[in-house]
């Protein structure tokens, strides 16, 4: 690619990227959205001039997963008899990569748990009016339907990778209750318990017949400890960052520190479509670029934690505009500089007259 670096006045330049046309910075060669952009030309900025960066078009397939294995897609869980806490068999599931709504993610959760680990039979339903889900286990599997199957939200090796928010086991109220939880469902028999334990501390926290569902409600207390349900809690908005610049943007996912951030793209269009947007003059954000001359930088799409977006390997379209904007230099005008020029003339010619005088008197 050329571009044209001759600008002696105030003028802008747009820059067409295809993904394809460039050089991955990741070690993997498939993720096409962290990449170096060489261009043919270096881009000089003239003289008394500088350069102001802005987004002008952007074209991303949607393509990428809201379930990945190495962020959302494990569970652990562990089973014991009732009441206890020492898990007699224990293990993880992992659900497949891919894009899950509250129906489907529903399905393969319980479909995974109940045929892999052999727990009895965890159901779930969807409520739409809260947006939550509601919970029933039946051990159907023996131990004299004498049961607990718990989902080691916090216990488990897999906590930092489980679908935790996903499934709406994310609230203040919960969490708060014993900083970090496992939560249970338990069968006896003749009632479904359902609760949460914490090193070994066990809280009921709900008391129903074996075919009740639980909704996260209290027996005891007013309030539901269940979150709304966040199937795309991985990503919500894609991210533009560059290294071109640091120092325009605050990030509060960095305690309100600069960023590299250049854009923000909301995710308006169903998966499989294509994420589109050409901001207009009064919603660019425009950021200012020290360099002087720039022969490379890098683009990088992340999700709202900084992690690298994967597209599956389908590259993506960027368009940036380079504003050159003039920085006339200070100057004194012309009748002032005469005055200032005049005035030091004057004094310069007293200090020679006392200087011939003093010589005179020696």
């Amino acid at each position: 690619m050329s571009f044209n670096n001759e600008t002696a006045t105030d003028a802008s330049r747009v820059m067409f990227i295809n993904s394809g046309d460039t050089q991955p910075s990741n070690s993997d060669p498939s993720i096409t959205t962290d990449y170096v952009f060489i261009p043919d030309e270096s881009i000089v900025v003239p003289p008394h001039h500088t350069i102001l960066l802005s987004l002008h078009h952007i074209a991303i397939p949607f393509s990428f997963y809201n379930f990945q294995l190495n962020r959302n897609c494990k569970m652990d869980y562990g089973l014991s008899t009732a009441t206890s806490t020492t898990f007699t068999s224990s293990g993880t599931i992992t659900i497949e990569e891919g894009n899950y709504n509250a129906a489907t993610l529903m399905t393969a959760f319980t479909t995974k748990l109940n045929a892999e680990a052999n727990v009895g039979t965890l159901s779930m339903k969807f409520n739409r009016d809260t947006l939550k889900y509601e919970w029933n286990y039946d051990n159907d599997t023996g131990n004299a339907n004498n049961a607990r199957l718990t989902l080691r939200l916090a216990t488990g090796t897999n906590a930092l990778l489980n679908c935790r928010d996903e499934l709406g086991f994310n609230s203040n109220k919960f969490i708060d209750r014993n900083n970090t939880f496992d939560v249970w469902f338990e069968d006896n028999g003749a009632n479904l318990l359902c609760g949460f334990s914490n090193t070994g501390v066990n809280t009921t926290y709900f008391t129903g017949n074996v075919g009740d569902f639980w909704d996260g409600d209290n027996n005891a207390e007013d309030e539901n400890i269940f979150s709304v349900i966040d199937v795309n809690s991985g990503i919500r908005s894609i991210f533009v960052r560059t290294n071109l610049t640091q120092t325009s943007v605050l990030d509060s996912s960095i305690g309100g520190g600069f960023s590299s951030i250049l854009a923000r793209i909301p995710i308006d269009v169903d998966s499989g479509g294509v994420i589109t947007i050409s901001p207009s003059d009064g919603s660019v954000h425009k950021l200012m670029i020290k360099a002087r001359e720039i022969t490379s930088f890098e683009i990088k799409l992340t999700d709202q934690r900084n992690r690298v977006i994967d597209l599956q390997g389908l590259d993506w379209d960027i368009s940036l505009q380079f504003d050159f904007i003039e920085t006339p230099s200070l100057q004194i005008p012309r009748d002032k500089r005469l005055e200032v020029e005049e005035a030091q003339y004057k004094k310069y010619q007293e200090l020679k007259e006392q200087l011939n005088q003093t010589q005179n008197k020696n």
